[in-house]
């Protein structure tokens, strides 16, 4: 790991030198990027034996953990896309996400508000407040930021923890439903972080997510320009593959829709597309920010379902504890 910009000594690296999904320790180099806070470079390799893509060397953990502050809610961190605080101002922006959440919930788990839900990785408590707002009342929240845990606190009033979901104590509560919205791609430890998904969820609980398809066709189409790749946070890049066998080493099974849950959640992740589209247009800075505020214009159904189907997130498999 080079010093591109920072001045003063390197921060020691933390290479990972086997696979967190096989343990293989074949790793081959697929890119290189340099982080923009850190001006650091950083460089991708993938897994010769199941394919997983992650970042080696990367930040070690204290300085992983210190990108999370009040500047990166704010669009001054490593992924300037990110700028929750502007986006409070602006509840239209995000509504169509937590409305595609709430919508794969009721889908799943049908309309009763007596489910206990986790928000892990719940940010300043957008989708926390959603869920208030319609009328589910034990719900959870967690976030590795103090200055987000604090804030979705005193927005939302459920019980919201700063930490990392490996060291939460929850006593005797399990959850019908996990949600961790552009999540996972930043865990250090993604094994480790399924197990606890599933020692975490009551008999028949689910786990839905959303972060991006490194196999999508997205994905391959902008290469090396795709904006999940932020190296200092976004440390893993999953494909629905992947998924299902983290899930299999979890104690997890893919959840199985009928066609008729299949394509209500296929409508929920349109919503959910054209949401991420809209903030994400209205956050990044410069031709990014563009590119997405254009694509967020097209607002017909076949426009939106395509940038769905483009995305490829809908691929990726729900999990479900075993009843």
């Amino acid at each position: 790991m080079a010093n591109a910009r920072v001045n003063g000594p390197t921060p020691a690296p933390e290479v990972v030198e086997s696979c967190n999904l096989c343990g293989g320790a074949d790793l081959v180099p697929v890119g290189q990027q340099v982080g923009l806070k850190t001006g650091l470079l950083f460089h991708y390799v993938q897994c010769a034996t199941c394919g997983l893509k992650f970042v080696s060397p990367r930040l070690n953990r204290e300085q992983n953990e210190a990108l999370y502050d009040e500047a990166y809610f704010r669009g001054a961190g490593f992924d300037p896309a990110v700028n929750y605080l502007m986006l409070e101002s602006r509840d239209d922006l995000r509504a169509g996400e937590s409305e595609g959440i709430i919508g794969k919930i009721r889908v799943i788990k049908g309309t009763s508000q007596e489910l206990r839900i986790l928000d892990a990785g719940c940010g300043t408590g957008a989708l926390l407040a959603a869920l208030r707002a319609r009328g589910y009342h034990d719900l959870w929240g967690l976030d590795l930021s103090a200055f987000a845990a604090r804030f979705a606190r005193e927005r939302t009033g459920a019980k919201v923890f700063q930490g990392d979901l490996l060291g939460m104590d929850f006593g005797d509560a399990r959850f019908d439903v996990i949600n961790a919205t552009e999540l996972i791609e930043h865990l250090r430890d993604p094994a480790a972080f399924f197990e606890r998904i599933a020692t975490s969820l009551a008999p028949g609980g689910i786990f839905i997510y959303s972060t991006g398809n490194a196999e999508g066709l997205y994905a391959k189409l902008l290469g090396p320009r795709w904006p999940y790749l932020h190296p200092e946070g976004h440390l893993f890049y999953y494909a629905p593959s992947s998924m299902a066998r983290y899930f299999a080493r979890a104690g997890l099974e893919v959840f199985s829709p009928t066609a008729e849950q299949r394509a209500k959640l296929l409508r929920c992740e349109d919503l959910i597309t054209n949401s991420q589209l809209a903030y994400m247009g209205a956050s990044a800075p410069g031709m990014k920010g563009a590119i997405f505020r254009t694509a967020a214009r097209f607002t017909s159904y076949a426009a939106i379902r395509a940038a769905t189907l483009l995305q490829g997130k809908c691929f990726l498999p729900i999990g479900i504890k075993a009843p």
